[in-house]
């Protein structure tokens, strides 16, 4: 199926633990092993992946190691998620670093999509100036992209400076990003995932189709609260074909099952 799985569903997602010492090495990471779970994400029928920064460039030194890992399986590198804070302006050059070293080594191993989490919020409340830093450090990210030959989206998230439609309207004007919706936290965000990809239709690349409970876990999708088929409606008006990826992450249930889940409701219920 072309859908890409994301392998942050295996492990806890954390920070890489050169983040208390170095901005530049402050990738994110999933703790589960990466063989098990492209093994897992291939057996459940799905034939491309999403991976964190931190996992992949754990192999910068050995690409051979993950090409096969990757050819033995069956399955092919879509996009590397990454993230920075973009709003403090002494060390967006370290950020951008290794943002520029996982885009391109993603590039050469075939990855096309570079997605961008981020936008720090403050201890004493967000500025509104901040918007404005964010916007013009994806900018930066675009370029990086652009030079390494990946698309960049941003992905709003929650906890970070845009969880929500009224927060990302205060960004999309100043930047040339691409959007990657995930719809998962658009929702615990406060937000209707239908109405942002609506409104934002001609600026979406790349989707995160991901679910969530009515408690607020994440969840293998049709198994949560989120009109897929109604969201599925938008998505496909558009004048472009999108690319898709799921993430469930944060889920109780054992990750190949809920891979297997999601390929099922892919499948039978959306018509992938």
């Amino acid at each position: 199926m072309d859908v890409a799985y994301m392998t942050n569903a295996w492990g806890a997602v954390v920070a890489h633990c050169a983040a208390a010492n170095n901005v530049n090495g402050a990738y994110y990471l999933s703790t589960g092993g990466d063989a098990e779970a492209i093994s897992e994400i291939a057996e459940a029928g799905f034939n491309q992946i999403e991976i964190f920064d931190g996992n992949l460039l754990a192999y910068e030194d050995r690409p051979g190691d993950f090409k096969r890992l990757l050819d033995d399986n069956g399955v092919g590198l879509l996009a590397v998620y990454s993230a920075a804070n973009f709003i403090y302006d002494e060390i967006l050059q370290e950020e951008l670093y290794r943002i520029k070293k996982a885009a391109a080594f993603a590039a050469g191993l075939g990855a096309t999509q570079l997605v961008l989490g981020g936008g720090a919020t403050r201890y004493d409340g967000i500025r509104e100036d901040d918007y404005k830093k964010l916007a013009a450090g994806l900018d930066k990210v675009c370029d990086i992209a652009e030079e390494a030959g990946v698309t960049a989206s941003y992905h709003p998230h929650m906890g970070s400076l845009v969880e929500n439609l009224g927060q990302l309207d205060k960004v999309a004007p100043y930047t040339r990003i691409a959007l990657c919706p995930d719809m998962g936290h658009l929702v615990l965000g406060g937000s209707d995932p239908i109405a942002v990809c609506q409104k934002y239709l001609d600026r979406i690349a790349y989707v995160h189709l991901k679910d969530v409970t009515k408690d607020g876990m994440f969840c293998p999708l049709g198994e949560g609260v989120i009109d897929f088929p109604a969201l599925m409606d938008v998505l496909r008006s558009a004048d472009r074909e999108l690319i898709y990826a799921i993430e469930c992450d944060g889920w109780y249930g054992d990750p190949r099952q809920g891979a297997k889940i999601t390929y099922s409701y892919l499948k039978e219920g959306l018509g992938f």
